[in-house]
Formats: structure tokens, sequence, C-alpha cells
């Protein structure tokens, strides 16, 4: 043998080894990039005034949810999102609200605006229901929870905050969770917590600067394919 044929296959077998490795350790690597990809920032959508007192109405007139407590999950979870990241000085509990709709009649022909004076806040984040769903078929143990919101704040004694340009508000990315098979009758509970509680973090983040990771921005690329 040649020491040039020698030195071909030598050549031959180191590429062929560097591919073998490459295609073996590529899911590794893969994982290394994600893992120490730097987190994305994301400016607010909005800012609202500082140091207000926010009101956070849940409202399913248009299309009623079937599962109530869905609503006062997703105001609460808001609420305390509101005040830790420094959205609201001071949020007002759902239960205020309930109370409310109870003790007055007509409540339902009350303005949001008129619903926030008289509940003491600056401003509402008035939130309205579009769609919720847990289950395609309720004869299956198979869950899909759904998910989907439109947004705007009410400045209290002014009317509309914002957004100014869309009289219908604005559109909150909508949830849908994977499917999932669950043979409890009540799953639905803790899947309208999940979805109450990934749909306040949405709306949450309209209002204030934050990070997302490369995994989080994925997955929200893949949602709105």
């Amino acid at each position: 043998m040649s020491k040039h044929t020698f030195t071909n296959r030598a050549v031959a077998c180191l590429l062929l080894g560097s591919a073998v490795l490459l295609t073996s350790c590529g899911p590794f690597i893969g994982w290394t990039v994600n893992a120490f990809a730097p987190p994305q920032k994301v400016d607010a959508t909005y800012e609202p005034p500082k140091d207000k007192t926010f009101l956070v109405f849940v409202d399913d007139m248009v299309h009623p949810v079937f599962y109530e407590p869905v609503k006062g999950e997703l105001a609460e979870k808001l609420n305390r999102q509101l005040v830790d990241k420094g959205v609201a000085a001071k949020t007002i509990p759902y239960s205020k609200v309930l109370a409310l709709a109870s003790a007055t009649p007509g409540f339902n022909r009350l303005s949001v605006s008129e619903v926030g004076e008289k509940l003491g806040a600056d401003i509402v984040l008035y939130v309205i229901v579009d769609k919720f769903s847990l289950k395609d078929n309720e004869a299956t143990p198979l869950w899909q929870g759904r998910l989907s919101t439109t947004v705007r704040l009410v400045a209290v004694g002014i009317d509309r905050l914002w957004p100014e340009d869309r009289l219908e508000g604005y559109p909150v990315e909508p949830l849908e969770m994977s499917p999932e098979t669950h043979p409890s009758p009540t799953y639905g509970e803790v899947l309208s917590k999940k979805l109450a509680e990934k749909m306040a973090d949405r709306i949450a983040k309209l209002f204030y600067d934050h990070e997302i990771s490369p995994a989080e921005a994925r997955e929200r690329k893949k949602e709105q394919a």
C-alpha cells in the first residue's frame, strides 16, 4: 500500500468518525445551545399610569363560560401578578365584584367605568372571554383546554384608556393546551386553573417589560404558526 493511499484512507476515517460524532451528539449540542442562550427582552405593549388601584373585571356576557370558577381564578391570578410586578399599587378582590353583582339590580347594564367607580378603582382591566373550552367531545376522556380573551383598560370617570385605536379591545394571544387523556371527570378543574394561570401571565405581561426564554419564544412561534 502506498503512503498516499494510506493517508487518503486515514482522512476518510477521520471524516466518517466526525460525522458519526456529530450525529450522535446533535441533540446534546442543540440542548446546550438552548440552555445557555440568553433570554429575549420584550417591551411592555402599554405601560399604565403608576400607583393606581386596579379592578380586574372578567366578563363572559357574549360567550358565557360553563365553568364559572375560571373567571375568578383568572381575575385573582391577574391581581397577584399586577401587584407583584408593580403595574398596580393595589387591586380589588374578585369577591367584591361578585358581591356588587349580587346586590345590584340591573348590574349588567352598568358601564365598565361605573363598576370600577362603585368598587373604588382608578383603572379597570376589562377582560372579555372570547372562547373557553376544556373538551371537544364530552363523551371521551381526551382533554384539550382552550382560552382566548380580549382586553382593554378603562380609566374610571374618563372611560377608555387603552387601546385607543381598537374599539373592540386588544386581542391576547390565545391559549391551546396539548391534548391529554385523563379518566377523572373532575380533571377539568385542574385544567381550568392551568388555563387561567397561563392566560393571566400573558395578559399581565402586556403591561411591563419582561424576558422570555428561548424555549418560550419557540413555543410562541409554534402556537402562532
